[in-house]
């Protein structure tokens, strides 16, 4: 399979437009002809390989956002990111009810993660994560000298809160919560986030990641930025890497209290966010048209994949996420080496989930790819 839409390195910086297909988008079959109007398609034949491992999105960034950057190109790129970020964190601070000092921004959340280990986590204070979790936390532990306490996932793939708050009580020093989560795609409804939340350790700081809040649509989940506004020590991480198509940009953000982000800050990496990168957050955040469409378009594919598994007769975890969690009833790590080989990329192996695969959530066209080639691989 070819690549109808590509471009080069230099076509990229010398050209004067960065159109919607030179960066990889591909709307088949999902745009009305007004939208087309905003969101040009690319190529209808999937690149190769197709990447469904990254939990990436495949739609890429709003148009305004795209706008942004080209008028920053010139006239940012020679700064040195100083007042640019200090308007993100602003925005970010206004859109979520808390003032400036609650906010920290990071070269993707990534970044917040790691800084939180470190400020938190010591030899005598452990982090408390899920297992299986997104392992950053775990692989930032040794920068701090600390051990991960690993909890299983309860029989529902969700956390298991009152086991993560008992051993949090022992030696605690950060609780890891990802939720909605990641590989499961579960979440905690807000009674039981409450109930949580409330329970958590005096001295023990509370590490919420909400990486993929905004694909969510339940009446009862809530973000935990609300116990941020009570004062709560609480840190909330959240990413422009997910629904906003950003994670080639690497814009991250932490919502708490101005103590906790205080002690955190001293970690941080200075000079960022770089120049495009806030522009184009900043002004994804003028623009949330880009993030319903998105979240209906992911909606539809989930759906329509979680029908595709029914008629193969396969097990899945209902995600609420931009992947789905599959269980093969069999190693997982050979169906996954065999997708490679047909040129269709999914997540990596979770070594306490060893017979489930997880698959993020591509365009139509992708999706029907992936499906045929993973009939292939089943029946082989």
């Amino acid at each position: 399979m070819q690549n109808q839409a590509t471009v080069s390195r230099r076509g990229f910086i010398t050209g004067t437009t960065l159109g919607v297909a030179s960066l990889g988008l591909n709307w088949p079959g999902l745009l009305t002809a007004g939208e087309r109007g905003l969101f040009p398609e690319a190529a209808e034949v999937p690149a190769a390989p197709i990447r469904l491992n990254r939990n990436e999105s495949p739609y890429g960034l709003a148009a305004t956002s795209i706008q942004a950057i080209q008028n920053a190109i010139i006239s940012q790129s020679p700064r040195y990111p100083f007042e640019e970020p200090a308007k993100l964190a602003e925005a970010l601070a206004d859109r979520n009810g808390v003032s400036k000092d609650h906010v920290l921004l990071g070269c993707g959340s990534i970044e917040i993660l790691k800084m939180a280990t470190e400020t938190f986590c010591s030899a005598t204070r452990s982090a408390v994560v899920a297992e299986p979790t997104f392992e950053a936390v775990v692989s930032y532990c040794p920068l701090a000298h600390a051990t991960p306490v690993k909890i299983d996932l309860t029989k529902e793939y969700q956390h298991d809160l009152p086991k993560m708050l008992a051993a949090a009580k022992q030696s605690g020093g950060l609780i890891f919560f990802c939720n909605p989560s990641n590989p499961a795609g579960t979440y905690i409804g807000k009674r039981e986030t409450e109930e949580f939340v409330r329970q958590v350790p005096a001295g023990v700081t509370l590490l919420v990641d909400e990486a993929y809040f905004e694909y969510i649509d339940r009446p009862d989940y809530e973000s935990c930025v609300r116990y941020v506004r009570e004062g709560l020590p609480i840190i909330v991480s959240r990413t422009f890497s997910k629904v906003y198509g950003m994670a080639g940009l690497r814009v991250g953000y932490a919502i708490g209290h101005p103590d906790l982000i205080k002690q955190m800050s001293h970690h941080r990496l200075a000079n960022n966010p770089n120049q495009l990168a806030t522009t184009a957050a900043l002004a994804a955040l003028k623009d949330e048209t880009h993030v319903h469409r998105i979240r209906r378009r992911n909606q539809e594919v989930r759906e329509s994949l979680f029908q595709d598994l029914h008629r193969m007769e396969l097990k899945f975890i209902p995600s609420e996420t931009n992947f789905v969690m599959v269980d093969l009833g069999r190693p997982a790590g050979p169906v996954i080496k065999a997708l490679e080989q047909r040129q269709v990329l999914v997540g990596r192996l979770f070594p306490s989930m060893p017979n489930h695969m997880r698959v993020t959530l591509g365009t139509p066209d992708e999706m029907k790819v992936f499906v045929r080639e993973f009939k292939g691989v089943m029946k082989a």
